[in-house]
C-alpha cells in the first residue's frame, strides 16, 4: 500500500491491473446520460489510478458531502473508544444527565452502539425541525419510541448528532476540532469546514471537502485504519463499522456503524456523495455529484468489473476521456447553478 502525501502516487491502469476499455465505457455512460458528476477519483492501493474535474471544479474543491459526514463521525467514535474514553455499551443518557431531566421510558435502553446503528428506536427523526431557541438534547430524549432500541433500523440525522454531542461531552472540543488534531493531519486532509451549532459539529451532514480528502478517507479504512505504520483507529473497531449490524427493513441493504456494507463498504450522502470502499480488489472510488439518479452502477458495473477482468492492451486514453468529462459537463454545471443558485 502507498499512502499519499500532500499528493497522490499516481498508477498506470496496467499497474492496477484494470481494463481501461471498461473505464472508457463508464465515461461514455456518463456523457450519454448526462450524470451531473463534479468530480471523480479512483485509487487502487493508495495510488490515483484517474480523477475527473467538471467545469470550474478542481482538486481543490471542497463541498458538503451531506451524509458521507455520518462515516467521519463513526471513526471519531471510534478512537474515543480505542482510548477507553467511550463504551459502545455505555448508555446515552450517561452523557447528558445536566441538559435532560425528563425523558420517555425506555431512553434508559439505548447505548452507543444503537446510535451507531441508526436503531434508536424513534418514530421519527426530528433533527431538520430543530430551532435555535430549543434544547436539542430534551427534543431527542422525549421523542416517542415505537421500538426497543437496537431493534429496528431508521434513518436518523439526530442519532448522529447525538453522537457528535458525546464526542464534545467527553473531549471538550467540537468534533471537527476533535478530529483535526486525530485524524485530518495524520492522513493529511487540511482542516475542513463542518457546519455546527453551539460548538457541535452537525455530525450528519455539513462536512465540507474535497475528493482527495474523501479518497484519503476511504483509503484509511481500506487499511483498516492503518496510516503508513500509524493506527489511527484500530481494525476492531472498523471490523465492528463495516460489518452487517443491521438490515433496512423492506430492502435489501445493511448498515453497519454508519457506514453501508454489501460486497464492499460505502459511505453516502445526499445527490450522490460516495465513497466506496472495495477490499476485493484493494480500490477506493469516491464521487461528489448533484444528481438525483442512482450512480451507483458507474461502479458495480463498471469498475468492478474492470478489475474483475483485468489489464488488456488498449489504444484509448483515459486521460482524453477525463479531458473531455471536463468539456461536456460545462452545461450541465451552468444549468445547476441556475436551479440552486439562481
Amino acid at each position: 500500500m502507498v499512502f499519499p502525501k500532500s499528493d497522490f502516487n499516481k498508477k498506470s491502469c496496467k499497474e492496477a491491473n484494470l481494463n481501461k476499455d471498461i473505464l472508457v465505457e463508464m465515461f461514455d455512460r456518463i456523457n450519454e446520460e448526462k450524470y451531473n458528476i463534479h468530480s471523480m477519483m479512483l485509487l487502487h492501493e493508495g495510488s490515483k489510478v484517474f480523477d475527473a474535474f467538471a467545469y470550474e471544479f478542481d482538486e481543490f474543491s471542497a463541498s458538503d458531502v451531506y451524509s458521507v459526514s455520518k462515516s467521519f463521525t463513526s471513526v471519531a467514535i471510534g478512537i474515543l473508544v480505542d482510548m477507553n474514553l467511550v463504551n459502545l455499551d455505555n448508555p446515552v443518557l450517561f452523557y447528558f444527565t445536566e441538559e435532560v431531566k425528563d425523558y420517555l421510558p425506555g431512553y434508559e435502553q439505548l447505548k452507543v452502539k444503537h446510535l451507531l446503528m441508526m436503531a434508536v428506536g424513534q418514530k421519527t427523526d426530528e433533527f431538520m425541525n430543530l430551532t435555535p431557541s430549543s434544547n436539542p438534547f430534551e427534543v431527542f430524549f422525549n421523542v416517542e419510541l415505537t421500538s426497543i432500541p437496537g431493534e429496528v433500523f431508521m434513518y436518523n440525522n439526530f442519532a448522529s448528532f447525538i453522537l457528535s454531542a458525546i464526542v464534545t461531552k467527553v473531549t471538550g472540543k467540537s468534533m471537527n476540532d476533535f478530529l483535526n488534531e486525530y485524524l485530518y493531519k495524520e492522513i493529511n486532509i487540511e482542516k475542513p469546514l463542518w457546519d455546527s451549532v453551539n460548538n457541535y459539529s452537525f455530525g450528519c451532514s455539513g462536512l465540507n471537502i474535497t475528493i482527495g480528502d474523501m479518497a484519503r478517507f476511504g483509503h484509511l479504512v481500506l487499511c483498516y485504519g492503518d496510516w503508513d505504520g500509524k493506527q489511527i483507529v484500530t481494525k476492531e473497531y472498523l471490523d465492528l463499522a463495516t460489518s452487517k449490524q443491521i438490515k433496512e427493513p423492506d430492502t435489501p441493504l445493511y448498515y453497519g456503524y454508519h457506514f453501508w456494507v454489501s460486497n464492499f463498504t460505502m459511505a453516502a450522502g445526499l445527490y450522490r456523495q460516495v465513497i466506496i470502499i472495495d477490499k476485493r480488489y484493494n480500490l477506493v472510488f469516491a464521487i461528489q455529484a448533484y444528481e438525483e439518479r442512482d450512480i451507483l452502477g458507474l461502479y458495480t458495473s463498471y469498475i468492478a468489473k474492470a478489475a474483475e477482468k483485468g489489464w488488456e492492451y488498449s489504444e484509448s486514453s483515459l486521460r482524453d476521456y477525463t479531458r473531455r468529462f471536463k468539456y461536456n459537463s460545462k452545461e450541465l454545471i451552468e444549468k445547476e447553478k441556475e436551479e440552486r443558485y439562481g
